[in-house]
């Protein structure tokens, strides 16, 4: 182009910027971990998310005869299950921004939310070991 200004396309060229959570992957951190393996994946597949929530909490008070009396299971369980949500968007996610688009929330809220709940700490912590 002779006399006007060539528009660069990057769209090709990589990122110089890495993002924190680019290799965070909960599924293979937990397989590494060995609490997990392939088997158990291919079942989990048929199980529904309600019934995986009440075999965990089965599970977890066994111990004591399933007796928590005064513990406010509904009070906490919109929080739990908004921070799993949380990790599956970073999980599945390349980066923050794409993660909070998927979410459907501004990027600002989103780090946000990942500082009040210290979800910052597993990101480093996965990459260091990288």
């Amino acid at each position: 182009m002779v006399g006007k200004t060539a528009i660069k396309d990057n769209s090709l060229k990589p990122s110089k910027f890495i993002s924190n959570n680019k290799n965070y992957n909960l599924k293979n951190k937990l397989l590494k971990e060995n609490k997990i393996n392939k088997e158990f994946l291919e079942k989990l597949k048929f199980i529904t998310l309600e019934d995986l929530i009440t075999l965990k909490l089965l599970a977890s008070t066994e111990s004591i005869k399933g007796k928590l009396y005064n513990f406010p299971f509904l009070k906490y369980s919109y929080e739990i299950c908004k921070e799993a949500v949380v990790r599956f968007a970073l999980s599945y996610a390349d980066n923050r921004r794409e993660a909070s688009l998927i979410l459907g929330m501004k990027k600002a809220d989103f780090i946000s939310y990942i500082r009040d709940y210290d979800l910052l700490e597993e990101f480093t912590y996965d990459n260091r070991n990288k």
